[in-house]
């Protein structure tokens, strides 16, 4: 029996992860990692819901030494107001890169792969399932192939059962992603990508603020890639 453990951080890519693996493996386990981050919370919330809704084990993992880190380089994601951009402004390349070293925590893929990496190696092996895509890989360098591929070679080296990183989302984009989830019936409404979220509405759905970055590309991948979006906004997104 296939075993899997998806590093789930609410959003719409681990989403589609999650879902993907619960139909590809026999075995699937949710990782959550927690590490100060103003979405924390709400995250945690959400991977309650989805743990029920797919009858799939949950586990999560706090590290303080990252909580840490991440205020010591004033990475915005913990503590810090993270930036508000407007469709516009993700098409000017300079600006992505700039939000994506206000919201930078330190090594954090290096980390959450090493983490899912250990519970593997305990468990006598597996494959980590990220929700690393092709539109973040042009500002992230931690969510593109060549990562992935160097992290499976060290890998090879650093557990004793055997252990590698899946990223089926890799080649896609949020309209990409967008069209999956829909493919796989999933209820997306009720992740969360807002780096700021406003809690939760009666029924459970986050509240999204609808200004900051992470919102506006789910907002353009969900209307672009499948003409609608569940999404509870604050603030309704312009794209």
């Amino acid at each position: 029996m296939k075993r899997a453990v998806v590093l789930f951080s609410g959003g719409l890519d681990s989403t589609a992860c999650l879902y993907w693996a619960k139909k590809n493996y026999g075995e699937v386990i949710m990782l959550v990692i927690n590490y100060g981050s103003n979405e924390e919370r709400v995250t945690n919330k959400v991977a309650e819901f989805f743990s029920k809704e797919l009858g799939v084990p949950l586990k999560i993992v706090r590290l303080d030494f990252l909580e840490e880190f991440s205020k010591l380089r004033g990475t915005t994601l913990v503590g810090g107001e993270t930036p508000k951009v407007t469709a516009e402004e993700l098409e000017d390349f300079e600006r992505a890169k700039e939000t994506a070293k206000s919201v930078w925590v330190p090594a954090r893929n290096v980390v959450l792969i090493s983490v899912a990496a250990s519970l593997l190696d305990a468990l006598g092996g597996g494959d980590i399932i990220v929700g690393f895509n092709a539109e973040e890989g042009a500002t992230f360098p931690d969510n593109t192939p060549e990562f992935v591929e160097k992290m499976n070679e060290m890998l090879k080296y650093g557990t004793m059962a055997e252990v590698k990183v899946v990223a089926p989302l890799i080649n896609l984009d949020k309209k990409g992603i967008a069209k999956l989830l829909k493919e796989l019936d999933a209820k997306y409404e009720y992740s969360n990508s807002c780096y700021m979220p406003k809690g939760f509405t009666e029924d459970g759905k986050p509240i999204h603020c609808g200004e900051c970055e992470s919102c506006v590309r789910r907002h353009r991948g969900l209307i672009e890639g499948i003409g609608e979006d569940k999404t509870v906004y604050a603030v309704e997104p312009k794209i």
